[in-house]
Formats: structure tokens, sequence, C-alpha cells
């Protein structure tokens, strides 16, 4: 099985990257529900992005089972430069319309895809028989699940509607999306873009 977790909301600041940026206070509390959960017990290994907020999302569970680490940046989010982006939601929406073009410098949503799928295939090859969890990002995500349904691009709304700190599982390494992106039980619920 392949568990795919969305990090844990982060507190934006602009005037630093986003892919440094630290969990919020609502992110600590999804944290703290994430490492209840009984999953955990059938995981084999971790995976996580090589963005800080993927490995602090799974702080408090590799603390406590020494499970291991694997830092993946196949896994990163879909590149987006370093400056803010007054209305990001416009940004992601027009991304994913436009799934073979840059927009505004950002990588494009194709490319992303197609290096998060070598991760997934690199995965397959060097842990065929492991139970695995992968913490990611929101954008990449959803075009990975987009591609599990068979959809030519990502519906935005779906985009919106994930979660911070969700779950999903994958028939591994069929690759068959089992149970859609749930939020993680008595956490907050953090949708994106809203």
């Amino acid at each position: 099985m392949l568990f795919l977790i969305t990090h844990a909301h982060t507190q934006q600041k602009r005037d630093a990257d986003a892919t440094g940026w630290d969990l919020s206070p609502a992110g600590y509390e999804q944290v703290a529900g994430l490492a209840r959960l009984s999953f955990w017990n059938g995981v084999d290994r971790i995976v996580v992005s090589s963005e800080a907020k993927t490995r602090l999302t799974v702080g408090p569970v590799l603390a406590e089972r020494r499970l291991p680490l694997t830092v993946d940046p196949c896994f990163d989010e879909l590149g987006r430069g370093s400056g803010w982006v007054d209305d990001y939601t416009a940004r992601v929406a027009e991304v994913f319309a436009n799934p073979v073009r840059s927009i505004g410098g950002w990588e494009s949503a194709a490319d992303a895809l197609a290096r998060f799928r070598e991760g997934i295939s690199a995965l397959a090859d060097a842990f065929p028989q492991e139970t695995i969890a992968l913490v990611g990002h929101g954008l990449t995500f959803s075009l990975f699940r987009a591609h599990l349904l068979g959809q030519a691009q990502v519906n935005f709304d779906d985009w919106q509607r994930l979660s911070f700190c969700a779950l999903a599982e994958v028939e591994w390494p069929g690759l068959k999306l089992v149970q859609d992106f749930q939020p993680i039980p008595g956490t907050p619920l953090i949708e994106r873009g809203k």
C-alpha cells in the first residue's frame, strides 16, 4: 500500500521562500492527530520531499517509531520560483488549465507530474514489498490524483477542497486510488486558496 499525505498547514511569510516555511499552530494540531492514526502500524518506510514542511509533518512519527526515512526531491512541490504571488489561486487555476505551459515562470504542470511519476517508479523499483507513507504537496498530489483517475487535467475545485494534512490510499505497486484524500479526523480542516 502507498499512503499519500499532504503536508500540514504552514505559516505563510511574504518575505520567505515557501520551501522554508514552518508549520502554523493549526498545522501542529494536524501533525499531532496524524501521529495518532493506527495505519502507521503497517508502514515500513516514510518518504518526504526535500522541503522542510513535509518532514515536520511526520516529525512525531519519526521520533516515536524510528521508521526508515527517504528524502526525494522528485516529490517537491511544483516549482513556483521564490517570489510572492498576490493572486495565488488565480495562478494555480491558470497552471492547471494550461498543463504544458510555464505560467509566470512556474514549472509546468506536465513537467511536475512527469518528475513526480519518475519518483513513484523509482520507489516501486527500490521498495516493491514495502508499505510506504509519502508526505508531499497539494499541487503535485493533485496532479498525480488526476493522473490516477485518468483526467487530462486537475479540476481546480478538487485542489481547493484538498485539505492540508489529508490522507489517501493507493494500491501499490498497481497505482490505483483506493481511498481518496480525507482530512485527519479531529484536526482542523483547512482547504486551499480560500
